[in-house]
C-alpha cells in the first residue's frame, strides 16, 4: 500500500471444492487492518461483495492511505451471515505501507 494512493484488491471465497461461492444473498463483507495482532486501534478497509461469484472487493480511498502510518500492518477479511451468527474469515496476511514523499 502507497500512502497516498488509492488501494484495492480483490478476493474470492471458495467452497471446499475450490468453486466460487455464491455470496451475495444475506451475506456482508468486512475488513479491518492493524499495526500489532493485539492493538486496540485499527483501519478499517472498505469490503464489498461485488457479484455472486464469490469475490470481494477491498479498498482504502487515497485519503484513507494517505492516514496510514508506514510500516507492517496486519489484516483480514471475514464474511458474516445469518445476521452475523455465523463469521468465516476469507483470507488474512500482512499489508507494507509504503511511506509517501510527493504531498500536495
Amino acid at each position: 500500500m502507497d500512502q497516498g494512493t488509492n488501494f484495492a484488491f480483490n478476493v474470492v471465497a471458495k467452497d471446499s471444492n475450490g468453486n466460487p461461492r455464491n455470496i451475495s444473498s444475506g451475506c456482508t463483507a468486512y475488513s479491518q487492518m492493524r499495526k500489532f495482532y493485539s492493538s486496540s486501534s485499527y483501519v478499517t478497509l472498505d469490503a464489498s461483495i461485488t457479484g455472486t461469484t464469490g469475490n470481494i472487493r477491498v479498498s482504502l480511498s487515497a485519503t484513507g492511505t494517505a492516514a496510514v502510518k508506514d510500516g507492517t500492518w496486519f489484516y483480514d477479511v471475514e464474511l458474516h451471515s445469518g445476521n452475523g451468527l455465523t463469521v468465516e474469515r476469507i483470507v488474512q496476511g500482512m499489508i507494507t505501507v509504503y511511506p509517501e514523499v510527493t504531498k500536495f
